[in-house]
C-alpha cells in the first residue's frame, strides 16, 4: 500500500474530487446496464440469468469439473454456484457424475440439452456483443480488458496478504 503522505497527496488532487469516471465505477455502471440487457436479451425468451449463462460458458466444450474449480473460473462463491447448478440440473442443462478417482468429489458437465440451448444463445449474444462494440476495436478492448482483469485479480492477492 501507499505511504499515508503519498496517499493524501493523491486524493487531494483535482482527478480524485468525485469519481465518476474512476474506472471501477464506470465498469460497475457498464455492468449494470449489460445485466440489464442480458436480461431482456436472454433470461426473458431462455430463462437464463447471467451466473447461469456463465456456467454454462465454463462448462461448455470442457470435461466435467468440480464444483469448486467451476467456482473458480468464474469468480462466483461455491454455495452460489452449487444453487446454480441445482437449477441447471433441474432443468437438465448440466449433469453431475462420480469423480473416476476420488468418491468425495462430484463433477458436473453440460447435458446435451445443456449445449443445445448454448448453441441456441450463442448467436444472439455474438450479435449483441457486435452492436455494443460498433465503432470500438474489439480486440484492442479485449486485451486491455484482460490486462484490468489480470491487475484486479493482482491487487485482490496483495490485499489479501495485507489482511492476514
Amino acid at each position: 500500500m501507499g505511504k499515508p503522505s503519498n496517499l493524501r497527496s493523491i486524493a487531494s488532487s483535482p482527478a480524485a474530487r468525485g469519481l465518476d469516471d474512476h474506472i471501477a465505477v464506470r465498469v460497475a455502471r457498464i455492468t449494470e446496464i449489460l445485466t440489464r440487457l442480458a436480461s431482456l436479451a436472454i433470461e426473458a425468451r431462455w430463462g437464463l440469468r447471467n451466473t447461469d449463462l456463465r456456467l454454462l460458458n465454463i462448462l461448455d466444450s470442457a470435461e466435467p469439473m468440480a464444483v469448486s474449480e467451476i467456482s473458480r473460473r468464474c469468480h462466483v462463491d461455491k454455495a452460489w454456484v452449487s444453487r446454480s447448478l441445482r437449477g441447471l440440473e433441474k432443468r437438465k442443462l448440466v449433469v453431475r457424475c462420480a469423480h473416476p478417482r476420488d468418491s468425495r468429489v462430484c463433477l458436473v458437465g453440460l447435458s446435451p440439452r445443456g449445449q443445445a440451448l448454448l448453441d441456441e444463445v450463442r448467436p444472439v449474444a455474438l450479435h449483441r456483443e457486435i452492436e455494443l462494440l460498433r465503432g470500438i476495436d474489439a480486440r484492442l478492448l479485449k486485451r486491455l480488458l484482460g490486462q484490468l482483469e489480470s491487475n484486479a485479480d493482482a491487487m485482490v492477492g496483495r490485499l489479501k496478504g495485507e489482511l492476514r
